[in-house]
């Protein structure tokens, strides 16, 4: 007996030892965020799909479903694309079929909700390339230097292109000047924009070559009109007169795209301004190539066949991928990673294996497959699809029996849309979609980040504003919808699915690859993380100017998550759900991405920013010398206050963000019967979300989606809880396909909040600090952390108003002021994060202030600080 316990004192001695010795061991990683077992992620191509479709679509997609699906945009498009320039420092101005909003400012809008977060290569490139070579090649021996250039075939005289390159057989004078005449009588003289040796790469000859790019404007009344035509350019002088007698430069060849470097450096620099800074880049194809990635020696090239477009040795035919081709007028790779972009789809991949992801990924229990690397400074990044014989409704049901052996022939039918409608058509989204929920429940793994063009149909289905998808797709996204939240309570944790948007899923594949070397566990559950650089991007992971955008999803398995704590460097992050144990039976918590909050409640007085009316007991506002709201309870033991905003609207939230504290008013009272606290957000959309202390009966409102708080003590100082959406406790609602409404969730706009404290003592209060609705986003930083604050101003919401002053004030005093562009929209570029700002605009001699407030609290880039005059008078 003695020898047994002495056994058993040794035993517990020896785990003692090994759990003081683990304390500082690296902890274990899940390889999915809490409670998720597969990732269902998007990465859509933009071709076809016009401003006002991907709009719908994400009304329908995120708002109406709820689901955080991401899209991508081109930089450059055409007057019918999702473009934002039509071409350098030309705004896509083009009506974008939503309202009176322009396509430029709808995309930037729908880029900071995050419902577009990536690149689609920079243009829908729809131009062919012309190269005309001169020869012999004509010497700059004179003042005056013409050359005459060769009528353009007719197929491609029409189009748009603005880049126009001038190759010599050596450096070109300084003094250079292109005096360029079409065949319409149009001219121009341009200076040469551009002159840079190209050392890496063989010019048209062949051989190294320098050259001169000019970029033809657009004339000032019309951006689709040039000055002159570039495809009818019939004559070109170059006057320099440094080479009165000889400068020994000879012009060798000419050509004509709409495409380069300098097409990027001009554009990006609006980009920069605006914080449009992707994670991802995918490479799109188009005429000529050019604008992708690919490696030294991969290329497309077309034959030279009679009576087609390149019968004519002026049309380029070898295409080259030239975006990471150092030397080349089209390199610019690292111009995008300015940008932040740190992953990249390849029009031509390092290996034809990357193309595409598998449709499972086996392993997963352990890690998630690495992301190939070859490629310098970016990862590779793969996308899945399925390839299926669309041809017949017969045949296409064949060919899915082939990899969904368990779908009946009823459902494989119904998924068919079309001879024209490929996996990667948006009206193939419901085939895509089944073929992910059929892994899942028949026990495969599914990782997919599927490729697909949201908005380029496929079907002889129509789309409107009101209907953008069809009903296979509709149904479709509602299933997925289920297994992301669990609605109806029947998906187990070993099928639920995570759908981050694009951005966020290359950011935690990136995360997952390097975080368990920095990582570590100490006493109490306390996780201190060590800032990396990343061997491929060469940037540091977390990004210190980004709070936890880099680590969202990271879910860590600790002892106790109700002690944990989280370090970041040296910083303390508090943004992290406490989870109970998983299916291994272990508990853990999940670092949240605080970098895009939306204030519900924050340093700026509700009152400036909405109606306050106070039910029981006293209310507190913020003011300049206390930055929370406080509730007191009178005598009865009760304080209720409604807040009613002006105007907040909430986009792709995942998580909700909450920190308060109890406490009673003076130095020796004692606590009362215990208090309790509900925090009721009513949506405009008849939702409400409730956060209810434990103790509390369940609420009210038996429609309500409601989290359990833990008990708060008056002693306990101020305590922050992250809420999961995905965790919500739902009320019973219809998934019927003929009635199907989701519950509640904390998006669109907010009509009330309500802050209820009860069962308190006389003089008990109730402090929040911040009540903030989070979401993730895979936008990168600008320089310093300096955000975006911008906003439209009409009439009414729809008529704009051009050229109307507009000021901006700091509580560092500073003012800034600027004026509204033609359609109305004024933008503040490079404000501090955390900064209280004021902004207002003069109209007929008083001032209007915006409809979220007479003062914003700068936390995110803002594009929709929006000012509608006809409501001054009511609101402010």
């Amino acid at each position: 007996m003695r020898s047994t316990r002495i056994l058993s004192i040794a035993v517990a001695l020896v785990y003692a030892i090994g759990r003081a010795a683990a304390a500082d061991l690296n902890p274990v990683v899940r390889v999915l965020p809490y409670p998720f077992s597969h990732v269902v992620s998007f990465a859509s191509d933009v071709d076809m799909q016009r401003a006002w479709h991907g709009k719908a679509i994400h009304r329908v997609f995120n708002e109406e479903i709820g689901l955080p699906i991401s899209d991508s945009l081109w930089p450059q498009g055409s007057n019918s694309s999702s473009g934002l320039f039509l071409g350098p420092g030309a705004l896509n101005r083009t009506a974008s079929g939503v309202g009176t909003q322009p396509v430029y400012a709808l995309l930037l809008r729908e880029w900071h909700r995050g419902n577009i977060d990536q690149m689609h290569s920079w243009q829908d490139d729809n131009v062919y390339q012309l190269r005309n070579e001169i020869n012999p090649p004509l010497a700059l021996s004179a003042v005056r230097n013409s050359v005459t250039l060769p009528e353009a075939p007719a197929s491609i005289a029409s189009q748009i292109s603005q880049n126009v390159r001038f190759y010599f057989s050596s450096l070109p004078p300084a003094d250079l000047t292109f005096v360029l005449r079409d065949r319409e009588g149009k001219t121009i003289s341009l200076a040469a924009g551009t002159i840079a040796q190209d050392t890496n790469a063989p010019g048209p000859g062949g051989v190294p070559n320098w050259y001169a790019e000019v970029i033809i404007p657009a004339v000032t009344s019309n951006p689709l009109v040039l000055a002159v035509n570039p495809m009818l350019i019939d004559r070109v002088d170059l006057i320099s007169p440094a080479c009165a007698s000889s400068c020994g430069a000879k012009l060798t060849s000419v050509d004509r795209d709409h495409f380069s470097r300098q097409t990027v450096l001009s554009e990006s620099r609006w980009l920069e301004r605006w914080n449009i800074r992707p994670a991802l880049f995918t490479s799109h194809g188009g005429d000529t190539i050019a604008q992708d990635f690919g490696g030294v020696g991969d290329f497309l090239e077309f034959p030279r066949t009679p009576g087609t477009l390149f019968a004519d040795k002026a049309v380029v035919a070898r295409h080259e991928a030239l975006a990471g081709r150092q030397g080349s007028y089209a390199y610019y790779a690292d111009l995008l990673k300015d940008l932040s972009v740190m992953g990249v789809w390849f029009y031509y991949a390092s290996d034809t294996r990357y193309m595409f992801g598998p449709l499972a990924s086996g392993g997963i229990q352990d890690k998630l497959p690495k992301l190939p690397t070859k490629h310098d400074g970016f990862y590779e990044v793969l996308r899945s699809t399925l390839f299926l014989d669309v041809s017949s409704k017969e045949k296409f049901s064949d060919s899915l029996k082939s990899i969904a052996p368990k779908l009946s022939e009823e459902n494989r039918e119904s998924l068919y849309c079309g001879p024209a409608c490929n996996s990667n058509q948006g009206d193939a989204l419901a085939m895509l979609l089944s073929q992910s929920i059929y892994m899942i429940n028949n026990g495969e793994r599914a990782i997919h980040f599927w490729y697909s063009h949201f908005g380029s149909g496929g079907s002889k289905f129509k789309p409107s504003l009101e209907q953008p998808v069809t009903p296979s797709v509709l149904k479709g996204m509602r299933r997925l919808d289920n297994y992301v939240y669990d609605f109806d309570r029947s998906v187990s944790e070993s099928r639920r699915v995570w759908s981050p948007p694009a951005n966020t899923w290359l950011r935690y594949q990136i995360l997952q690859a390097g975080i368990a070397d920095h990582v570590k566990l100490g006493k109490g559950s306390s996780l201190t993380i060590t800032p990396w650089e990343d061997p491929v991007t060469h940037v540091m992971v977390p990004d210190s100017l980004a709070g936890s955008r880099d680590l969202h999803g990271l879910t860590l398995y600790v002892d106790n998550p109700g002690t944990a704590s989280v370090l970041i460097g040296n910083r303390a992050a508090d943004a992290f759900t406490r989870n109970p144990p998983d299916t291994s039976g272990r508990p853990s918590i999940t670092v949240v991405d605080d970098n895009t909050p939306t204030s519900v409640i924050g340093r700026i007085a509700l009152r400036d920013r909405g109606k306050v009316r106070v039910k029981t007991g006293n209310f507190l506002d913020v003011s300049p010398t206390k930055d929370y709201i406080s509730l007191e309870a009178g005598s009865n033991g009760r304080a209720m206050v409604v807040f009613k905003p002006w105007a907040l609207d909430l986009w792709n939230t995942s998580h909700v963000y909450l920190a308060l504290r109890k406490r009673l008013p003076g130095v020796g009272d004692s606590p009362g019967p215990t208090s309790s606290i509900t925090i009721e957000m009513a949506m405009e959309d008849g939702g409400v979300i409730s956060i209810v202390e434990r103790g509390n009966p369940a609420p009210a409102d038996k429609t309500s989606s409601s989290w359990r708080m833990p008990q708060v003590g008056t002693k306990d100082g101020w305590r922050s809880n992250t809420f999961d959406v995905a965790q919500l406790d739902w009320p019973q609602v219809s998934l019927d396909e003929n009635h199907w409404r989701r519950p509640p969730l904390p998006l669109g706009r907010v009509r009330e909040v309500r802050i209820t404290l009860s069962g308190a003592s006389a003089g008990e209060v109730l402090d929040i600090r911040s009540l903030r609705a989070l979401r993730p986003s895979g936008n990168g930083e600008a320089p310093g952390g300096v955000k975006l604050v911008a906003g439209r101003i009409t009439t009414d919401g729809s008529a704009p108003l051009a050229l109307l002053p507009v000021e901006a004030a700091s509580e560092s005093g500073e003012i800034q002021t600027t004026a509204t562009d033609r359609d109305g929209y004024y933008f503040f570029y490079g404000r501090k994060r955390g900064e209280r700002m004021l902004i207002r605009a003069l109209v007929e001699a008083s001032y209007c202030y915006p409809m979220q407030g007479r003062q914003i609290e700068v936390l995110k880039n803002e594009a929709e600080i929006d000012i509608q005059t006809n409501l001054c008078g009511l609101k402010h």
